[in-house]
C-alpha cells in the first residue's frame, strides 16, 4: 500500500506500478532474465532431483534453469545446482540468442553460481547486457507484492505475482534463511529472480516445498546474501566466510529473564570458546547492536572479514559477561557440514511412525529418537505424560537435561534415574523448539501401583 500511495502522489516516478496491470514493469524487466539449460549425467535421485526443482523426465540429458544478469558485462547469476556437474551450460536471452556459458564460481553453501557470457560486437565494442538492481531483502515486509520470474518446465521465460508469506524461513537447506512466496515457482524457476515492485531483486528462487510438483509454497535467498556471494565469486571465484564456531538459537535466560540468543552448540576450536563462551550462555548484544534478530546476528557474523573483532555482552548463570572475539575463516570441514542439501519431506520436523531407532520412555511417556548432531527428537507424546504444560511439543528437541547434554535414550534415563532417586524431584530441560530455544522444567512423578 505504501508503494501505491507514493505513485498515486507522483503518477511520472513509477508509471510500471499500476493497480490493473504489471505489464509495464515486466516489459522493462524481462531482458535481465535468462533460461539456462544444461547437458550433464544426473544422479539417478529423482526425489532429491524434484526437490530442487530440476526436470527428472530428462533422464540425464538436460536440465533446465533460470538465472539473471548482474552486471552488463554478462555476469549471470543461477543457482549451484542448475549448473551442477554440467558439461555444458547455454543461455538464452530474452531476444532469443544463445550463448555458451563459462563458470566463474560456484558457492555450495548458499547454493549460488556465477556465469559469464558475451564477447565482442563487429564495431569491437564489448557486448552488454541489460542487468538487475539489487534491493535490501531486509526491508521487505511480510505481504509486501513480488513478481518471480523463470523457465518453468522449460516453456521459457514466465512471470509470477504473489506476496510474501513469510521471511527468515529455515527450510532445511543448510542455515540460510528464506524468503516465502505464494506466487508459483516451479521446476526450472531454480535460479530465477524475485523482484519488489521497485523493480529491485529481492531474492533468488531456491526451492519448493513440495516432491510431487507445484504447491504455492516457493523459497528464495534473500538479495543482501545473493550480492555478498555474487561480488566475491566474481572478485576472486570463491567466497571467504567468517566462523564464529557457535550455533545460537532465540531464548530467555532463566537467572535474568533477559532475551538473546542461546549458544546452542560451540566448537573447542574456536575463538569463542577459548573466550571462555559456553553451551546456555545468553547473547544480548553484539557490536553495540541488541541480540533482537538472529538472521541479521548470523549474516552480520558470516559477512565479516575474518580476522575482525565481534564484540559480545552474554550472560552466564545470570553474570554479564563482555568478550571480543577474533572471527576466524571457516575451516574446511566446517564449511563442508553447511554445504547446501536437498529440502526432502523428512525434514519436516519428525515422523509419526514409531521405526526403528525410535525409543519410548515410560518414565515420560513420550518416544524419542536420536536428532544430530545431539540431543533427543520428541516423536510421540502420550496424553498422560508430565511434559504437557510445559511448552514441549512433538518435533522438539531435548538438548540437556539438567545442563548435561543429551546424546542418547540412556543420557536421558540416566538423568531420570538420577531424578527419581532424589525424591522425584523436577528435571529442568534446554529445548530446541521449532522456532525458539527455551528451558522447561518437568516434573517427575511417581505413578501409583
Amino acid at each position: 500500500m505504501r508503494l501505491l500511495f507514493a505513485a498515486a502522489l507522483c503518477f511520472q516516478a513509477i508509471p510500471a506500478i499500476a493497480m490493473d496491470s504489471y505489464a509495464d514493469l515486466v516489459e522493462e524487466l524481462m531482458p535481465s532474465v535468462v533460461n539456462i539449460s544444461t547437458e550433464r549425467q544426473i544422479v539417478n535421485n529423482e526425489e532429491e532431483i524434484d526437490n530442487v526443482m530440476l526436470e527428472p523426465s530428462l533422464s540425464g540429458r538436460e536440465a533446465l534453469g533460470s538465472g539473471f544478469f548482474i552486471r552488463n558485462d554478462g555476469h549471470i547469476l543461477t543457482n549451484a545446482h542448475v549448473i551442477n556437474k554440467a558439461k555444458k551450460i547455454t543461455v538464452i536471452t530474452d531476444n532469443g540468442k544463445t550463448y555458451e556459458a563459462k563458470i566463474v564460481g560456484i558457492d555450495t553453501p548458499s547454493d549460488l553460481a556465477v556465469l559469464k557470457i558475451g564477447g565482442m560486437l563487429k564495431n569491437k565494442q564489448p557486448e552488454t547486457f541489460k542487468h538487475i538492481k539489487f534491493g535490501n531483502a531486509d526491508k521487505a515486509r511480510i505481504g509486501d507484492k513480488v513478481l518471480t520470474f523463470g523457465n518453468p518446465y522449460g516453456l521459457g521465460v514466465s512471470v509470477s505475482q504473489g506476496i510474501i508469506s513469510a521471511k527468515s524461513r529455515n527450510i532445511g537447506l543448510n542455515e540460510q534463511q528464506y524468503i516465502q512466496t505464494d506466487a508459483a515457482i516451479n521446476q526450472g524457476n531454480s535460479g530465477g529472480p524475485m523482484f519488489n515492485l521497485d523493480g529491485e531483486v529481492i531474492g533468488v528462487n531456491a526451492a519448493i516445498f513440495t516432491t510431487k510438483g507445484a504447491s504455492g509454497v516457493g523459497f528464495s535467498l534473500p538479495s543482501n546474501i545473493a550480492n555478498w556471494v555474487s561480488s566475491q565469486l566474481i572478485d576472486s571465484g570463491k567466497v571467504r566466510r567468517s566462523w564464529i564456531g557457535m550455533s545460537v538459537a532465540n531464548g530467555i535466560d532463566r537467572y535474568t529473564d533477559k532475551p538473546g540468543f542461546v549458544v546452542t552448540e560451540i566448537s573447542e576450536e574456536s575463538n569463542a570458546y577459548k573466550e571462555g563462551i559456553r553451551v546456555g550462555d545468553i547473547i544480548i548484544a553484539y557490536n553495540d547492536t541488541p541480540a533482537e534478530n538472529i538472521d541479521a546476528f548470523l549474516r552480520f557474523a558470516e559477512t565479516m572479514e575474518p580476522g575482525k573483532a565481534l564484540r559480545l555482552k552474554t550472560i552466564s548463570f545470570g553474570e554479564e559477561i563482555r568478550n571480543v572475539i577474533r572471527v576466524q575463516e571457516m575451516p574446511a570441514e566446517a564449511l563442508k557440514n553447511v554445504t547446501n542439501k536437498a529440502l526432502t519431506e523428512s525434514s519436516k520436523y519428525y515422523n509419526e511412525n514409531i521405526e526403528s531407532g525410535v525409543f519410548y520412555i515410560s518414565e515420560l511417556h513420550i518416544a524419542v529418537k536420536e536428532a544430530s548432531p545431539r540431543g533427543l527428537m520428541v516423536m510421540k507424546i502420550e496424553k498422560a505424560s508430565p511434559l504437557h504444560g510445559t511448552g514441549i511439543k512433538q518435533g522438539d528437541i531435548l538438548l540437556e537435561a539438567d545442563r548435561s547434554d543429551i546424546y542418547t535414550a540412556d543420557n536421558l534415563l540416566e538423568n531420570i534415574r538420577n531424578a527419581v532417586m532424589d525424591d522425584f524431584r523436577p528435571i529442568t530441560f534446554f529445548v530446541q523448539g521449532l522456532d525458539n530455544t527455551f528451558y522447561a522444567t518437568v516434573k517427575m512423578e511417581q505413578e501409583n501401583d
